[in-house]
Parts: structure tokens; sequence; C-alpha cells
């Protein structure tokens, strides 16, 4: 249609109905939120579902990790792990395992056998949730946009709907990062090593898009850039060592 100089009423009519009642705008178009918040849902047009998402959880994720903390505080590992439980809780959503320990049992945000709830994880946890909930109905009472086009802005895994902690979520990516283990454990099959893989380059991608929007000037979260910048860091010698295991493999063709 570009190409033949047609113009699409109908798709600018939904975009203007969907970013109003997100309230990214005003009526008549003007910014109704950070520049560079909307910056990065825009750069993560890849990842749709996770950038609105995402830009709800930055006032949370701001309050929590930078007004008013310490230096020593926002370059803490414990810091940097409750960053990591906030960020995956929203861009890695992977059920686990039926069997399998859960990210919100390794957490101690649910009770587990020889485990007691932390009560600190638990809010921080359940607060996440009603922010990922409430964008969920937010996206949904958007008047005069189909089902359809309100589905493309979803999580493939949706908050709970109810004052539950939310479906079990995989724990491999948190406890890969956390550990800062060198490469993949011997029980993990090749499909499992690539899978894992192939997450932790998705939160590394992610990372750098968000970094590399919310650093701009005159941002009302650029504090949070610090925070996104280790956790890159981080991922990216992850990867390295990881790579440096699934491409050393024994040459089968030595007889």
């Amino acid at each position: 249609e570009f190409c033949e100089g047609k113009t699409n009423n109908e798709y600018f009519g939904i975009s203007n109905k969907m970013i109003k009642g997100l309230g990214y705008v005003h009526d008549d178009l003007t910014l109704a939120m950070d520049h560079n918040a909307l910056s990065m849902v825009w750069e993560m047009h890849d990842y749709l579902p996770e950038g609105v998402h995402l830009c709800a959880l930055l006032e949370l994720m701001f309050n929590r990790f930078c007004f008013g903390k310490t230096k020593s505080y926002k370059e803490s590992d414990s810091t940097q792990n409750e960053f990591l439980s906030v960020l995956l809780h929203v861009v890695d959503r992977v059920p686990a395992k039926e069997g399998d320990e859960s990210l919100q049992q390794f957490l101690r945000v649910t009770a587990a056998e020889g485990k007691t709830v932390n009560d600190e994880a638990r809010d921080l946890w359940m607060e996440t949730e009603k922010v990922l909930k409430d964008q969920k109905d937010l996206i949904d009472s958007i008047e005069g946009v189909d089902q359809f086009e309100k589905d493309k802005l979803h999580l493939a895994i949706p908050p709970a709907s109810d004052d539950s902690e939310g479906v079990a979520i995989d724990k491999g990516v948190y406890e890969m990062i956390v550990a800062k283990q060198k490469g993949f454990l011997e029980e993990q099959d090749t499909s499992r090593r690539n899978e894992l893989k192939n997450r932790i380059v998705r939160l590394g991608t992610i990372c750098q898009i968000v970094h590399n929007t919310i650093q701009q000037p005159h941002g009302k979260y650029d504090a949070l850039e610090v925070h996104f910048r280790r956790m890159f860091s981080n991922i990216k010698y992850s990867v390295a060592d990881m790579m440096n295991q699934l491409t050393d493999q024994e040459d089968l063709t030595i007889i």
C-alpha cells in the first residue's frame, strides 16, 4: 500500500486508540509519558508485549532500586539478583516443567519442601504481579479496538487473575546468571542447553535496548541504566562461557 501511494487510515486509527488507551499520549497526541520510556517501547517492537509491560514496571523498578538508594546498594549482588527476578518476571515467562522447582519456589516466594517463605521476596513478586495484571486489564479496557489487536500486546503467559503468585515460571535463566555458572551443568542435555542459551541471549538483547534508551538525557528513569548495564555485562560473560562449552565438543571423526 505504501509503495502504491495509498494510506491506511484504519491502521492509523487503531494505533491512535491504542497509544491513547495505554496512556502514552494525550488526546492531542502530545506525549503523556517519559520520552525515553516510550522510545524503549518503540525499540522493543520485536518484543512488544514485554516492552509494553516493562514500561508499566519502570516506576516500580525505579522506586525499588534507585530512588534514595546508595551507590553501594545499587552495586551489590543482592540488589542485582532482586532486579533480575523482577526483570525475568516480565520478559522470561517460560512455564516450569511439572515436578521441577519453579522460580517462585527458588526465590522462596512460595513454600517448598525444606524452605520457608521469604516475606520480602514475596511482597516484591506480588507487587510486580499486580502491575502486570493491571496492565493486562488496561489493555483489555481499550475501547474501539478488536480483541485480536489487543492480544498482540498481551504476554504469552498472562498474570494471575486472582491474588495468587501466578503460573509457575522456569528458574533456569535466573539460576544460571545468579550462580555465575561457567557454562552448563553436566546433567543438562543439548536441548536444554540451547534453550537456556537462546533465552539468555534474548534477555541480553532486551537489556541492551532498555539501557540504550532510558539512559538518554532528561529521562525520568535514567538512574536505572546502571542496573541494565551491569545485567548486560553479566549476560555477556555468561553467553561467552556457554558458547565455549557448546562448541567444545568431542571430535567423533577421530578413530
